[in-house]
């Protein structure tokens, strides 16, 4: 197409300008292709001393691996996240009521406090992800093997002794109504 049949797409280019500018490009080209090989020799020593790093962290023979096979055993939680709680700060101490709910012997827990109760005046303690997230599990399980009034009983230990956030207050409102409808079904 000529620049007389259409003067929007016609370029103004001259052959020597582009002759020039393509052998530009090219010798530009061929010295950062130079330069990229230079670089990478440099780091195939340290690419190297990585890998036999990482090798050595991650290397795991025959041997290893049977003997862990052979002394696994899978851990199985059948309502019993909640005695995690009892490691907390404060602790969960659960009363006759929880212990009964949730069949656990009589060694299994501390006797010498069995009050869920805050102390009056007691500060409360701002909750961590880790204890949150254990607290959901122990409610969940609960939950699920249909032990409501020990979801209750978590749930109002929880509200004394922990902090309110939206996202935790939200969360607790919801084991509330789901409780509370559970149990009125009941």
């Amino acid at each position: 197409m000529s620049a007389e049949a259409d003067p929007f797409l016609a370029l103004d280019v001259s052959t020597d300008d582009y002759a020039t500018t393509a052998a530009h490009d090219q010798k530009a080209g061929t010295d950062a292709t130079l330069a990229a090989v230079e670089a990478e020799d440099d780091s195939d020593a340290e690419r190297e001393k990585a890998g036999a790093a990482r090798a050595a962290r991650t290397r795991y023979t025959e041997e290893d691996f049977l003997a862990q096979k052979a002394s696994y055993t899978a851990r199985i939680d059948e309502g019993s996240i909640w005695r995690q709680l009892l490691r907390f700060e404060p602790p969960f101490r659960p009363s006759e009521t929880f212990r009964s709910t949730v069949n656990a012997a009589p060694g299994d827990l501390d006797n010498s406090v069995s009050s869920t109760t805050a102390e009056p005046g007691a500060a409360k303690t701002k909750l961590d992800k880790k204890h949150h997230q254990t607290i959901q599990a122990a409610v969940s399980e609960l939950y699920f093997l249909e032990r409501y009034t020990a979801v209750q009983e978590i749930i109002i230990w929880a509200k004394e002794h922990f902090e309110k956030d939206k996202k935790w207050d939200a969360q607790v409102k919801k084991w509330e109504a789901k409780v509370e409808s559970k149990m009125q079904a009941a």
